[in-house]
């Protein structure tokens, strides 16, 4: 192929495109017109996206900057007044030492623990029923905690009173024949008697066990 054909076929090429740029202009155009209702919509839903982001992300500046301020003023607000002379007053006020409880006496223990027993067997003994010939019907709720209860030695000074220590033994025996009335089931009647012995042994040792200015609140709960 020489020079010559080959700038004829450019040439060609070059006119028929021109040519062709009227028909695709044309085209192009009939076929916006008749879309044109769903490129508009198309245009204004993609507009409507990018404004709704925009708004979104200005929300989020301004918030999480007002945050910012909010959160040094109040610090600048707290050091000031911590640092001035009322405002230190004021936070020591408000601290609160924490305080520790005073140690419970033997005595005092032994005394809280007697009363609670004497409580466990008001209440087994008005909730013991009995049936025609005088029997248990079943467990007592009371009477079974009641059993539970454990005293030893060691819950007397070693310096108590002889008197008080007879008390102390007394109220333990007692105690141990209320777990044998339960362990043999005798009737409600024999326990109840039981428990209102052992009542009796616990509220003498807890009248010796009280301090004098206590006595009358001793006599009261008699």
């Amino acid at each position: 192929m020489d020079a010559g054909n080959w700038l004829s076929d450019v040439g060609n090429a070059g006119r028929l495109f021109l040519e062709s740029i009227p028909d695709a202009v044309w085209l192009v155009y009939s076929w916006a017109r008749d879309w044109q209702g769903l490129l508009g919509g198309m245009l204004l839903v993609a507009a409507a996206w990018i404004f709704s982001q925009n708004s979104l992300r200005s929300a989020r500046i301004r918030a999480a900057a007002m945050i910012r301020s909010a959160e040094i003023a109040a610090n600048a607000g707290s050091t000031s007044a911590t640092h001035s002379p009322v405002g230190a007053a004021a936070h020591r006020a408000t601290r609160v030492e924490p305080t520790v409880p005073s140690p419970i006496s033997p005595e005092k223990e032994l005394i809280r623990r007697v009363e609670h027993m004497r409580s466990l067997i008001r209440s087994a003994m008005s909730t013991l029923t009995s049936d025609a010939e005088g029997v248990s019907l079943g467990p007592n709720f009371y009477c079974e905690k009641i059993a539970l209860l454990r005293f030893g030695d060691g819950d007397l000074l070693p310096g108590s009173s002889a008197g008080l220590r007879d008390l102390y033994r007394k109220m333990v025996l007692q105690l141990a024949l209320v777990r044998q009335a339960m362990e043999k089931k005798v009737p409600n009647s024999e326990l109840s008697q039981v428990l209102v012995r052992l009542n009796g042994r616990a509220r003498d040792l807890s009248a010796a066990l009280a301090p004098p200015e206590n006595t009358e609140a001793a006599a009261a709960r008699k």
